[in-house]
């Protein structure tokens, strides 16, 4: 494979919703699946020295990918513009450094706030991680574009860090290195809602043709999904909301019942 080929963004604008729920979308979800469980029956067990190492180098592998893929957009405009794709940018850009996207903000908050120990944002960044990375698993709109099947950085590059959005959260609460309360919900509500003002400063100061977190318009709109393909922008913010408080509600519900069935065992 040419290095041209791999280090490209070309395709990523062309729509990806022609692979949704389709035979290599579920490849996909597969190989995210027996990946998840491999790397936790690997390192679950190990000692608390090569477990913290692991997560460390986990987290820096996310920070790399993340600034690894702004490398390529930057020389790709340097070079050709926009003409690739409409994601190459100049260095002196805001996409350069931030993200108004939930998963581009977890992308540099989970390190953060892993290595800092910043416990009272522990509850927000560690499970909007989790529902942002399936929420990617599920409509893989930065992964699957153009031609799946050939591989490049930038598909590789948005595969790890929304895998690893959600395994790093998931094995840190399997190690009992975290605990998820529901005495803590507030944190997580005042997390969420900065989330979204944060976002819309984004769509309306920073960028006006952005639509970050969805909240400008509808994305499934004409799309393959029933319901959601035929509501209005605007509108879309209603089913969207509810669909995001059902993600809390579910991974709050999931995590507790993991949390008392790990905790047996610990005593067992």
């Amino acid at each position: 494979m040419a290095a041209s080929t791999f280090f490209t963004s070309f395709g990523m604008d062309q729509n990806p919703d022609q692979y949704l729920f389709s035979g290599i979308h579920f490849l996909y979800i597969a190989l995210c699946i027996i990946g998840f469980f491999i790397l936790m029956k690997l390192f679950l067990p190990r000692s608390a020295k090569t477990k913290k190492r692991f997560i460390m180098i986990l987290l820096v592998l996310m920070l790399l990918q993340k600034y690894g893929g702004e490398v390529i957009f930057i020389s790709e405009y340097l070079k050709y513009g926009t003409t690739i794709s409409s994601f190459s940018h100049p260095l002196w850009d805001f996409r350069t450094l931030i993200s108004f996207q939930l998963c581009g903000v977890n992308n540099i908050l989970l390190p953060i706030v892993y290595w800092f120990n910043i416990k009272r944002m522990k509850d927000f960044v560690y499970t909007t991680s989790i529902i942002g990375g399936i929420a990617v698993l599920l409509y893989p709109v930065g992964v699957l574009y153009g031609e799946p099947l050939v591989l490049t950085y930038l598909m590789l590059r948005s595969l790890i860090v929304h895998f690893l959005l959600v395994f790093i959260p998931c094995f840190l609460i399997a190690d009992r290195q975290f605990t998820l309360e529901g005495k803590n919900w507030k944190n997580t509500l005042y997390g969420a809602i900065l989330m979204a003002v944060w976002s819309m400063i984004g769509n309306i100061f920073i960028d006006p043709t952005a639509n970050n977190m969805y909240m400008m318009e509808n994305p499934f709109y004409g799309g393959p999904i029933p319901i959601l393909n035929i509501i209005p922008n605007g509108w879309h913010m209603i089913p969207q909301t509810i669909l995001l408080v059902v993600g809390f509600w579910v991974v709050y519900q999931i995590t507790f019942l993991y949390q008392r069935h790990r905790d047996k065992i610990k005593t067992a």
